[in-house]
């Protein structure tokens, strides 16, 4: 049997040892010391944890104590995990070549391997007090990564505003979670879950934990920091905040408001409004963008993820209001194929603008004929971000639409306006997406974009890996439910039934 914890422990030792090499490389005069040092953790980890989600899969959830403090590997972890080291390690693949001129190698790679830490700890905490301080170690290290970079004015300006909000955030989940302490005297979800009566005190609670943790969910309004931090990150962390960071900021959301489960305060259905007005402020956003004389293409993007973050609310909203279990199912797949998805859209944005130096879209007219390979993935990525078949974004945007519809039967005509606006906003979506794959294929009108070359084979690996999952989950997405189901499985459980 596989101790659960001992990705936690790869990732937080490969953190040490990433520092560590990224200092001999000034002593040794050596290049890729962390690089290699990160990847080669990040490889260890995800191999473990596959092995650990057939065995949780096979035999239940397991536990594992230290000290007084139980940590436990079930359906909801695994999930978590899986897509988080998956995606890191794409990422640190990618980094290795996107990052080697850029100083401070060995504070990048251990800053990833905390974040990524963080995250996995997410999926294995038993109660607030570790889920916050995993919560913690997610989010700090994603403050630094944002302003990595820290000679660019931008970046400094995007950290800033993120880490404030961020603050600003974790203070309101600490809020609500000593509201919670406070009248329950427990901070475990196991006991918390159906004990809770419904008083002032604890809406107040309810609140505070979804200002708190919805700031890194980037759910309306509490989304204004995204924009600015993906346009000045390292497009491997774009990568990492869009894909998964802001889906680990839900899941925590998710964990938390679990425990209101029996009351009755309409938790579900507070999540469908949030969903609807994240989903349509999110694209007309994104949309919005393209008006711009010098439209950047990762804020475009960017905007892209709120929206899409609405789907995956919207989903797990309508299985928590009505019990409906695709709604479920949709929205945690849907946090799976993003995490790829919109993975791939950034890595690919991150080639073309490493190759070209320029950020704005109306500077690289033609860029996908001369770099062709990464042209295609990105028009693939904008493809399934937009929903369309056979890709995985129209497996589990079908799936969420489907939860919608499903409504009918409970709430009446309500459910298909629900659905309706979900569908509208997928078609809006095509109006920014299009365009962008558009200017891909123009005739190049610069001579720099035309002797442009195509990206390393080390970014076109990590390129190919994620379009290549974006394209078997649409096609097999039942390799991807298989992770999901389990997780459905301990939510239907605890709520929406």
């Amino acid at each position: 049997m596989i101790n659960p914890v001992l990705p936690l422990i790869f990732l937080l030792a490969g953190s040490v040892l990433a520092y560590a090499m990224g200092r001999a490389e000034y002593v040794y005069k050596k290049k890729y010391l962390a690089a290699i040092t990160g990847l080669l953790f990040f490889g260890i980890a995800l191999l473990l944890q596959i092995l650990l989600a057939v065995q949780i899969w096979e035999n239940g959830s397991t536990g594992f104590y230290i000290g007084d403090t139980l940590l436990r590997m079930d359906g909801l972890a695994v999930f978590l995990a899986l897509i988080a080291l998956t995606l890191g390690t794409v990422v640190c693949l990618y980094s290795i070549i996107y990052m080697k001129n850029d100083e401070g190698q060995e504070y990048y790679y251990t800053l990833l391997l905390l974040m990524v830490a963080g995250i996995v700890g997410i999926g294995l905490a038993t109660d607030f007090l570790v889920l916050y301080l995993f919560f913690e170690l997610m989010s700090i290290p994603s403050y630094a990564l944002v302003v990595f970079r820290r000679h660019e004015m931008m970046a400094i300006e995007a950290g800033m505003k993120y880490i404030v909000m961020g603050a600003v955030g974790s203070a309101f989940a600490f809020f609500g979670i000593s509201l919670v302490y406070f009248q329950t005297g427990t901070l475990s979800f196991s006991s918390l879950i159906g004990m809770l009566i419904t008083t002032p005190l604890l809406q107040a609670a309810l609140l505070f934990l979804i200002i708190g943790f919805g700031v890194k969910a980037a759910i309306v309004p509490l989304h204004t920091w995204l924009p600015d931090a993906h346009s000045a990150a390292p497009s491997g962390i774009s990568a990492m905040l869009s894909g998964i960071v802001i889906g680990a900021g839900f899941f925590t959301l998710l964990r938390s408001i679990l425990i209101f489960s029996g009351t009755s305060l309409a938790v579900g259905e507070m999540l469908i409004i949030i969903a609807l007005i994240t989903m349509s402020v999110g694209n007309l956003m994104a949309f919005s963008q393209l008006t711009h004389k010098q439209a950047d293409l990762k804020r475009i993007l960017a905007y892209s993820s709120v929206a899409q973050m609405g789907y995956i609310v919207l989903g797990v909203g309508v299985g928590l209001a009505y019990g409906i279990r695709i709604g479920y199912e949709g929205g945690l797949f849907h946090i799976m194929t993003h995490a790829f998805m919109k993975g791939l859209a950034f890595l690919c944005a991150g080639a073309i603008i490493h190759e070209l130096g320029t950020r704005y879209l109306d500077e690289m007219d033609g860029i996908g004929l001369s770099m062709k390979t990464t042209g295609f993935a990105f028009t693939l990525s904008l493809l399934a971000l937009a929903g369309v078949p056979p890709l995985s974004g129209f497996m589990s945007e079908w799936m969420v639409f489907s939860g919608g519809i499903l409504t009918y039967g409970v709430i009446g005509w309500w459910g298909i306006a629900i659905a309706v606006i979900a569908l509208l906003n997928a078609l809006l979506s095509l109006g920014y997406y299009l365009p962008i794959i558009k200017t891909l294929y123009l005739p190049a009108e610069h001579k720099k974009i035309a002797k442009a070359k195509e990206t390393s084979v080390v970014m076109l690996a990590a390129i190919g890996i994620l379009a290549a999952l974006t394209i078997i989950l649409g096609i097999w997405p039942e390799l991807g439910l298989q992770a999901v189901k389990p997780a459905v499985d301990i939510l239907m459980s605890i709520g929406g039934v």
